[in-house]
């Protein structure tokens, strides 16, 4: 009898923990997103947060009484089903799966990263299930004629450095040329060959483009190259790991220029070479401090999940698919996936960052503030009207 008693009260336990049963059309009980994260292998540490993010977004949205859905002529509360797909594709589209046809969630938000964003969102059309990506920013995978499937990147390489760029026309003494440093890697070379020929459209000379491998530790040749060319802007289009070596050597070699520009300037990088990161600027797709859409609700999902922008470089992506979603529903005003999906076409998202907008592909048109380190810490420099801080110019830290 004691066994039973706890078989019991083990069984109930499991299915308290377990989601409401989705609705899809009704105005009884929560609307349910399903999600993966990757909490455990290679994205892990990118991610590894997210679940309790995840988990508070849900608790702010429902204590406003939750989704405000027309037909209804109420809010209706949110829920999540969330599953680790351990940054393995093959996991995740088991996952989806489950979620579709077990859970039987009413709508998918996430995953992300490329290698998972290319055989999840075939799910989506499958079953008719509307599906906002988050960081997958690949704009290969929105070409294959998925008709349910949106995503919410920040930035996408189109405007990557767009502000960054702006700001070079307009400070004063202007910038004459600019070196590239490349990480080999598809994304990164992508970058430097978008914004390469930007910096020619805006005359800036382009005085070198040297690429280097992720496994190189020796940069001294390189920056060799680098001193010699006396570049006004050095550009480096790299992950922050695999950048770390260079902005040490570039230090101790005493690289001069006005500007030292980093892609992805990360809290990874900033621990890694300490000071030297100082007067470097950067991107970020949004910083706490400017004022937007839904900018409350993000700095207090943020701060109550202990994750911070700078540590995790691509969380508003995650939650803009969030608001994405819920923003969908409510332009529909019912809970039904074809209406949805009609919100949700061509639509325009708000979000801290400003408006987000979706070609007929579900691509979207994010973009990045530049960010610059100054006295340890990170300040959005441009544009001016957001800016937390005023830009440095010339980098002093760069200059002696």
């Amino acid at each position: 009898m004691k066994i039973i008693a706890l078989a019991a009260a083990a069984a109930s336990t499991v299915l308290a923990s377990l989601p409401a049963a989705a609705k899809l059309n009704s105005c009884d009980g929560p609307i349910v997103f399903g999600t993966t994260l990757s909490e455990t292998g290679p994205f892990s540490t990118l991610a590894d947060r997210w679940r309790k993010m995840t988990e508070v977004f849900a608790e702010e949205i429902n204590k406003s009484g939750g989704i405000a859905v027309k037909a209804c002529n109420k809010k209706l509360p949110l829920q999540f089903v969330i599953y680790d797909d351990q940054s393995v594709p093959a996991t995740a589209v088991q996952l989806y799966e489950k979620m579709a046809t077990v859970d039987k969630v009413d709508f998918f938000v996430g995953p992300d990263w490329s290698s998972i964003g290319g055989p999840v969102p075939p799910i989506a059309d499958k079953y008719q299930i509307p599906m906002v990506m988050a960081n997958v920013a690949t704009p290969a995978l929105y070409d294959r004629g998925l008709k349910y499937t949106w995503g919410t990147p920040f930035p996408v390489v189109p405007n990557w450095s767009a502000r960054y760029f702006d700001m070079l026309t307009k400070v004063s003494p202007k910038p004459q040329s600019i070196y590239f440093i490349t990480h080999d890697n598809p994304v990164m070379k992508g970058i430097t060959a978008t914004w390469s020929k930007k910096a020619e459209a805006q005359g800036l000379k382009v005085l070198g483009n040297e690429t280097f491998s992720p496994e190189l530790k020796d940069f001294t040749a390189l920056i060799a190259k680098v001193r010699a060319a006396k570049a006004d802007v050095i550009y480096i289009s790299a992950y922050d790991n695999a950048s770390v070596p260079l902005v040490q050597q570039m230090r101790q070699l005493k690289v001069r220029a006005m500007d030292v520009h980093h892609t992805m300037l990360t809290g990874a990088l900033a621990r890694q070479v300490g000071a030297d990161i100082e007067g470097m600027t950067g991107e970020l797709s949004w910083y706490p401090g400017v004022k937007g859409a839904y900018s409350e609700l993000v700095e207090t999902v943020m701060q109550r999940s202990n994750v911070t922008m700078f540590d995790y470089i691509w969380t508003l992506s995650r939650l803009t698919s969030y608001l994405a979603m819920v923003q969908g529903i409510e332009k529909a005003g019912v809970v039904d996936r074809e209406k949805v999906r009609e919100a949700l076409f061509k639509a325009t998202i708000k979000s801290p960052a400003g408006d987000v907008t979706f070609d007929e592909r579900g691509f979207p048109n994010t973009g990045a503030f530049t960010v610059q380190m100054q006295n340890g810490k990170v300040n959005v420099v441009w544009p001016p009207e957001v800016a937390t801080g005023k830009l440095a110019w010339p980098s002093p830290s760069w200059q002696q």
